[in-house]
């Protein structure tokens, strides 16, 4: 599904209305607590970025959640402030309601790896450190994961796993 609000394109994926659908059917709350506190996440980078005069030229909600895409000419203070309002708007709701969504939310995007938050202000230093320090949280990633796996049964590492493999193959 896509249209326009202003000069900004907004495309809902299938599988985002998908997402949507398993939320109301298996009433998971958790889901629905995950999507909105991403959603108050994009929010802020959205915010920032209009409080640097600038605009988004494409906004994406998908399975893997919401996405906002705009140019790359603000100034690396600019750019670094758009990228550190969404996790900051985690550590805000995190510190006010004392939910472990908002914390993983905030932590998550403070490694350094890309495409995550923390990740693009490295890329904006330094290619070849982005790619070093991607390439090292991944595969720490991946190690955590396997542990959580085989010892606590718990799945919860693996979609972030995946997107990230994926992700860092794709734009890397």
């Amino acid at each position: 599904m896509h249209f326009k609000l202003k000069k900004c394109d907004i495309f809902i994926d299938y599988a985002f209305i998908l997402v949507l659908s398993l939320v109301a059917v298996f009433n998971s709350s958790r889901l629905l607590y995950l999507l909105l506190f991403s959603f108050l996440h994009e929010m802020g980078h959205l915010s920032a970025l209009l409080i640097c005069k600038s605009e988004p030229y494409e906004m994406r909600l998908s399975y893997y959640g919401f996405a906002i895409r705009y140019e790359d000419n603000l100034p690396i203070i600019k750019e670094c402030a758009v990228l550190l309002s969404g996790p900051m708007v985690n550590l805000i709701l995190y510190l006010f309601f004392k939910d472990d969504i908002n914390l993983i939310l905030f932590l998550l995007n403070c490694l350094p790896a890309y495409p995550l938050d923390v990740g693009r202000i490295v890329r904006l230093f330094s290619l070849k450190a982005s790619r070093i320090l991607s390439i090292i949280t991944i595969v720490l990633i991946c190690i955590l994961c396997v542990y959580m796996l085989i010892y606590n049964k718990s799945y919860s590492l693996i979609f972030v796993t995946v997107y990230l493999i994926i992700y860092s193959i794709n734009y890397s």
